[in-house]
């Protein structure tokens, strides 16, 4: 398998990317996980600027639907998509806007979602109980957590090995299980390292590129690496 997280649109860093498709193409996984935040949707987000409003909503879904179809081509076994908390700002809008925007909101969706089925691609909301995946011995999901400790906090709530995505970071935590122990991966990023909207933050500095690849056994167990770019 092979699973990434946060392409984020028209903001995707596309020679990361190009990586990532390299790799594919080499290792040949059987199963594909997209974790989350496919879509930016800045213009939607709580305190957009009157420029941020602006935003070309349809590039960023064209880009967030291309870095999909080029993940999931191929792929033999399960494909999944788990949205993250920016792409849930078009279902919240849907379910919360004005008139207009629920009306714009919901084209957008059925967009997605027709897209996705042609696809085979399942789907699962941004939700820490409903969002969550596991195939083997292995969760995906997201992310739900921020800090420097977010792999570390993840896996002391679920208690079982997972992925996620979310931070940006890329970084693993080890902890006692049984038979084996757990690990938590966080697979880092696919987008611009350096996003206009972030620029007075340093939590940029910690950004990385980054995937993970692995196995799934017949015994219900797993194996799986991070890659950083």
């Amino acid at each position: 398998f092979m699973a990434l997280s946060c392409t984020h649109g028209n903001l995707m860093d596309e020679a990361a990317f190009a990586y990532f498709m390299k790799e594919k193409k080499a290792y040949k996984p059987k199963h594909m996980i997209h974790l989350g935040d496919a879509f930016e949707f800045t213009a939607l987000r709580k305190g957009a600027t009157e420029d941020e409003k602006r935003i070309d909503i349809e590039e960023d879904i064209e880009w967030g639907l291309w870095s999909l179809q080029e993940m999931m081509e191929g792929i033999k076994g399960e494909r999944w998509f788990l949205r993250g908390n920016h792409c849930e700002r078009l279902w919240e809008m849907a379910n919360n806007g004005s008139v207009v925007g629920k009306d714009f909101a919901k084209m957008h969706i059925s967009r997605i979602e027709e897209f996705l089925g042609d696809m085979k691609i399942k789907t699962k909301p941004y939700c820490s109980t409903q969002g969550v995946i596991q195939i083997n011995d292995l969760l995906a999901m997201h992310g739900y957590g921020f800090g420097v400790n977010a792999a570390k906090d993840h896996m002391k709530i679920y208690h079982k090995s997972l992925m996620f995505g979310h931070t940006h970071r890329a970084e693993s935590a080890i902890g006692t299980g049984w038979p084996y122990p757990i690990e938590a991966l966080n697979v880092g990023m696919m987008m611009n390292k350096f996003p206009k909207y972030a620029s007075r933050t340093t939590s940029v500095l910690s950004w990385t590129h980054g995937f993970a690849k692995g196995e799934f056994y017949k015994d219900g167990t797993h194996t799986k690496e991070l890659v950083t770019i």
